[in-house]
């Protein structure tokens, strides 16, 4: 099959998807959506666990860890040996914090949009008995330019001195706000503040290329628009700091290197990961970031559609997550829902 040559919209949903009768879908950032072509490839990879598990685990494991490894380090501009596989972006910023060297009144930065799991997470290291304070710095709409968003961190850092790890998103989860990373890095960097960039909603939507931009962790999925099997997600690690940072579960590889740490963690279920290469290849094929990005700026610019729902400044707002198999319809019975709904004055 062509997919290249397979409309977007309805034609899509029924040849590569497999939907729920009844139901309409437009949260897709929030779990991302499997093709029926990778979730027939990960029932197939589940019955060869099954059938030979000593031999799967032993050899086929590695060597599939491995070979997800080197797609994904080709798709993201990474160096393989930077680079791990998680179970999700949450997953990869809790690595990174649990593992922190944190020291007596060391402060961690966040903004008013970091992800609500992140801010939890944060929350819970401010609870250990070196005493983290957590600081956070606001984003208020309309945003002029970028250089707001810069001037609202920096003036954060340099009031709070204390602050040794800031963490930026990509794309923040409610208002889908791109950050200007490379300018916030720098900044960062100017005042000795080491980086962790959020990017849960990244792949598949920016270009990346991690060994330029170069922040000191980076994580982010693959299973939200990239079109793995849930939870498939990186964490990017520079080289500084892999030697203290480990990941959540000690098992038999502790102390064998920093990607063999994350490699080998018991009978967990890889199959996710291991379906990286055929997924960065559906996603090819069915035009790329060039085929995403025009689908995005049609319904912005032509349909005016941008579900989740979040309070931001004290207004309620929709958040429409848009991918291949969406077409109008969906938003029509959507908005159809949304006028029947009861108003209050």
């Amino acid at each position: 099959m062509d997919l290249s040559k397979i409309e977007f919209g309805a034609r899509m949903k029924t040849e590569c998807f497999h939907f729920e009768e009844g139901y309409i879908f437009v949260n897709h950032g929030a779990y991302g959506e499997v093709p029926v072509k990778i979730r027939d490839k990960q029932k197939q990879l589940l019955d060869t666990m099954n059938d030979n598990t000593g031999t799967y685990f032993r050899e086929v494991t590695p060597r599939m860890y491995m070979e997800a490894i080197n797609a994904a380090a080709a798709f993201l501009g990474a160096d393989p040996n930077n680079l791990v596989l998680v179970q999700n972006a949450t997953s990869g910023v809790n690595t990174v914090l649990r593992a922190f060297p944190w020291k007596q009144g060391d402060g961690i930065l966040t903004t008013t949009y970091t992800y609500k799991a992140v801010q939890n997470t944060c929350h819970r290291v401010s609870q250990l008995p070196t005493g983290i304070k957590v600081h956070q710095f606001e984003i208020r709409f309309p945003i002029s330019n970028e250089s707001e968003l810069t001037k609202a961190m920096t003036s954060c850092l340099d009031q709070n001195p204390s602050i040794k790890l800031a963490i930026l998103d990509h794309i923040t989860s409610p208002t889908a706000l791109v950050f200007p990373l490379k300018k916030m890095i720098e900044e960062c960097r100017k005042r000795g503040v080491l980086v962790l960039v959020d990017g849960a909603h990244a792949p598949g939507q920016m270009e990346i290329n991690l060994e330029e931009l170069r922040p000191d962790f980076y994580t982010g999925n693959f299973h939200k628009w990239m079109y793995t099997p849930r939870g498939c997600a990186f964490l990017w690690v520079h080289k500084d700091h892999q030697g203290w940072c480990t990941p959540l579960v000690t098992s038999n590889k502790y102390k064998e290197g920093f990607q063999m740490e994350f490699c080998v963690q018991g009978t967990r279920d890889d199959i996710p990961y291991f379906l990286i290469p055929e997924a960065i290849q559906f996603y090819k094929d069915v035009g790329g970031m060039e085929g995403s990005e025009k689908l995005f700026l049609d319904l912005t610019h032509l349909h005016k559609t941008n579900t989740a729902i979040y309070c931001v400044q004290g207004e309620l707002y929709i958040r429409l997550s848009v991918n291949i198999y969406n077409e109008m319809a969906d938003y029509e019975r959507l908005a159809e829902v949304l006028c029947q709904l009861p108003r209050k004055h």
